[in-house]
């Protein structure tokens, strides 16, 4: 306990993190992933992620190469959305550091992203919108909770060294 004595100090949005204040890295993850998805249906229902899509294709489709005409099957979008507003951040609270967390949200940005060439290439539409919302927005949630917490990832551990120990 003396070894947490130091991050007593930290404080956050909401006030002075205590030494023994575990975070809810589950509940974390799982409201991230619920406010991602919600998001993401939200500027589905308002017709946003469509426009969001045709940027894509503009920018995706090379010249000369017809537009593609088959759209992915909406369940298996859904779903690998679902993966990702969900995995992602269960990766990121899990990960000590916040370069490394930052890492891991781009990276995971970059791969969402690389799935729209490919998915011309499979003559589909790339039909990636609400995945991207998704990935950016529960990646944001993440790194801000990573920010307000003292994750058990970034706790230093006391190392007891016999000029330590209270022995002498």
């Amino acid at each position: 306990m003396s070894g947490m004595s130091g991050m007593s100090g930290m404080s956050g949005m909401s006030g002075n993190v205590k030494s023994g204040e575990v975070p809810h890295i589950g509940l974390a993850i799982f409201a991230t992933g619920v406010m991602a998805l919600g998001l993401a249906v939200g500027l589905r229902f308002l017709k946003l992620v469509g426009s969001l899509d045709v940027f894509f294709e503009t920018v995706f489709l090379p010249k000369g190469m017809d537009a593609a005409l088959r759209s992915l099957d909406p369940v298996m979008l859904w779903i690998a959305t679902a993966v990702l507003a969900f995995a992602l951040p269960a990766v990121m609270l899990n990960v000590p550091g916040s370069w490394r967390r930052t890492v891991v949200w781009a990276g995971t940005l970059a791969l969402t992203l690389s799935w729209g060439p490919v998915m011309l290439l499979a003559s589909y539409k790339p039909e990636i919108g609400v995945a991207v919302v998704a990935v950016l927005w529960s990646g944001f949630c993440a790194m801000i909770y990573a920010i307000n917490h003292v994750l058990p990832v970034d706790r230093t551990p006391v190392i007891v060294t016999s000029e330590n120990d209270g022995t002498r």
